[in-house]
C-alpha cells in the first residue's frame, strides 16, 4: 500500500468466522498467524501514550519472552527491548499510510463486516475514510467454463462426491422453478447453470465447480448481469467471486436468508427450492450484505 499511487484498495485475505480479523500475521516472524481488532486497538492506545506493552501484551502479539542472558544484556548496555522496537517500526509503518491519506478500503475479507467494531479498528489503523467488509464467507477461484447445449445436458456427471465435499448445488439460469416442468406444460431447461461443491460442515463450496451455458453470447450476457459489467468468457476456465450463506457450524441452519432474483423475468435458483446460497457480485442481495465504517 506504501508503495501504491491509488488512494482506493481492494484487500482479500481470510478473515476470522466470527469477524474478529484476519489471517494475517501483523508482525514478521513472530508465533501468531492473525491480526485481530483488539491487537490493533492495543498499538493505537500505545501511539497515543495511553497504553504500554506488557510482558502479556507481548506474548498476545506471538512475540517470546527474553531469556535471562538477552535480558541481562540489554539491561548492562542500557539497550531497549528489540520488541519494543519492532513495535515502534510497525507504528511509523502505520503512521507512513496513514498520510497517504486512503479514501477507501474493500476488504473481501470473510464474515469481518458481521463484527462492526472489528472493521471500525481495522478502519482507524490504516487512517482510511471508507471500509466496508462482507458479513458473509467469500468466495475466489477459478473454476472451469464449457459452453455447448449438450454440456448442459450432463454436466451433473462431472459432480464427483467425497467424505469431506459430499454435496453439490446447481443453480439455474433461467427459469429456475420450472425445470421440472408444470401441469400442462413442457419443462424450460435452464440455459446457464453454476455449480459448486460444498464440505460437510458448513455448506461452503470447496475446490470443485463449473458454469456450462449453451452458448457464449448465453455466458457473456449472465456474466455482464451477475458478475462485472464489463466481463466476457475467455477459454474454459474463469475467475469468480461471490458471496456465500453458509451453515451456522454445527448446525443445519443457514447464517442468513437471502432472497435471491427469483421474481425477475430471468428468475433464476434452484429446483429443490432449497436455501438460496449463491450472491452473485452484481445482485442486490450482494449490496445489503456489505457493512461500511465510516469516518
Amino acid at each position: 500500500m506504501l508503495k501504491s499511487t491509488f488512494t482506493s484498495f481492494i484487500l482479500i485475505i481470510h478473515g476470522e468466522p466470527d469477524g474478529s480479523g484476519l489471517f494475517l500475521p501483523l508482525f514478521r516472524n513472530s508465533s501468531k498467524k492473525e491480526t485481530f481488532y483488539y491487537d490493533l486497538q492495543k498499538l493505537m492506545d500505545v501511539d497515543a501514550n495511553v497504553s504500554a506493552m506488557s510482558e502479556a501484551d507481548f506474548g498476545v502479539m506471538g512475540f517470546a519472552p527474553l531469556d535471562r542472558h538477552t535480558r541481562a544484556s540489554l539491561k548492562q548496555h542500557n539497550r531497549k527491548d528489540p520488541r519494543e522496537e519492532r513495535v515502534e517500526k510497525m507504528l511509523d509503518l502505520m503512521h507512513q499510510v496513514r498520510n497517504k491519506k486512503i479514501d477507501t478500503i474493500e476488504f473481501r475479507s470473510c464474515n469481518l463486516g458481521k463484527n462492526v467494531l472489528s472493521l471500525q479498528r481495522f478502519r482507524e489503523f490504516f487512517g482510511a475514510r471508507l471500509a466496508g467488509a462482507p458479513d458473509l464467507h467469500t468466495v475466489f477461484g477459478r473454476t472451469d467454463t464449457r459452453v455447448r447445449e449438450e454440456f448442459l445436458k450432463i454436466h451433473k456427471k462431472n459432480h464427483p462426491i467425497t467424505n469431506d465435499s459430499p454435496y453439490w448445488e446447481t443453480y439455474n439460469f433461467p427459469w429456475a422453478h420450472n425445470s421440472q416442468g408444470v401441469v400442462g406444460e413442457p419443462p424450460t431447461l435452464p440455459r446457464l447453470v453454476c455449480c459448486f461443491n460444498l464440505n460437510r460442515e458448513e455448506m461452503k463450496p470447496e475446490s470443485k465447480g463449473h458454469i456450462v451455458a449453451d452458448t457464449a453470447d448465453t455466458f457473456d450476457a449472465w456474466i455482464k448481469q451477475h458478475v462485472m459489467p464489463t466481463g466476457s468468457t475467455s477459454g474454459n476456465e474463469m475467475a469468480m467471486h461471490c458471496l456465500w450463506v453458509a451453515n451456522i457450524k454445527g448446525t443445519n441452519r443457514p447464517v442468513a436468508i437471502i432472497a435471491g432474483d427469483t421474481n425477475s423475468a430471468l428468475s433464476w435458483g434452484k429446483d429443490d427450492m432449497g436455501t438460496l446460497r449463491f450472491v452473485p457480485p452484481l445482485s442486490d442481495d450482494y449490496k445489503r450484505h456489505i457493512v461500511y465504517s465510516r469516518r
